[in-house]
């Protein structure tokens, strides 16, 4: 939940998905990632900044940023992972929207279509397509745009950013059904109470009671899709919820809908 490893793109082919409603816990991949909005409006998250993104609007995430995608209302939208070339490793994009605006949209947006055609399609030559605009897009990055190459010191900020939301996440995924607090976190990872709540939350994007209820949601989430006749008192508990009401409160405040009506959509 926290470091990607599944949906992961390979060294010889991108990873295509289309998502409606997309809500992504705050994470980190190995792929740089490009995400195109269908319809609606999308949120991300990069570290502490926040961008809005809205129909045909792309975003570009290098590879190793912490990032979270959600959204409140519909939206559509599809992700594209992409191993980097090696020029672009260690990169940070001034300016990761691009809109109508920008000089490079329409060509940007013209290999994203191409690529997606060529992934539904799959005549013939569609691996060789789809590549061929993969690079194509990583030179016009290179080319074309701003960025910052970062320095050593940079790269080691970085690395601990990661390494912090790995930690707390492996912390979460052993206690998140357990009574603790955040006390218990900080010192678990050596920092003080405060220190670590500036820390993570610079980090992130979200407080980490905040990261805790998504967290929670997710877990929670797994096992309505996995049982969706099973009782929802039982599944709020088993995903660290202390009560129903808490549980249907959190549910509906981040999926706009109860757990009951997720449930549905699941049912045989």
């Amino acid at each position: 939940m926290y470091h990607e490893m599944i949906n992961s793109a390979t060294k010889n082919y991108p990873f295509f998905a289309e998502h409606i409603n997309m809500k992504y816990i705050p994470h980190f991949h190995d792929e740089t990632e490009i995400v195109f909005v269908l319809e609606g409006v999308l949120s991300v998250m990069l570290g502490d900044k926040s961008f809005t993104l809205k129909k045909d609007d792309i975003c570009i995430i290098t590879a190793g940023r912490i990032h979270n995608l959600y959204s409140y209302e519909y939206n559509k939208t599809v992700v594209m992972k992409l191993f980097p070339v090696a020029d672009l490793e260690g990169i940070e994009l001034s300016e990761p929207v691009i809109s109508h605006e920008n000089d490079n949209y329409c060509l940007l947006k013209e290999y994203i279509m191409d690529m997606i055609l060529e992934n539904k399609t799959r005549n013939i030559g569609y691996e060789l397509s789809v590549n061929i605009n993969a690079e194509k897009i990583f030179l016009m990055i290179l080319r074309n745009m701003k960025y910052d190459r970062l320095e050593s010191k940079s790269k080691i900020k970085l690395v601990n950013q990661n390494e912090l939301l790995t930690s707390v996440s492996a912390f979460l995924e052993e206690h998140y059904a357990e009574d603790f607090l955040i006390d218990d976190v900080a010192r678990h990872l050596n920092y003080t109470k405060s220190y670590f709540c500036h820390y993570f939350k610079r980090t992130s994007g979200v407080t980490f009671w905040k990261y805790y209820t998504i967290f929670r949601l997710e877990k929670s989430v797994q096992l309505i899709r996995k049982y969706p006749k099973r009782n929802l008192i039982e599944i709020a508990l088993s995903s660290g919820f202390k009560n129903i009401r808490s549980f249907n409160q959190a549910f509906k405040e981040y999926h706009r809908c109860t757990p009951r009506e997720y449930a549905k959509k699941y049912l045989n």
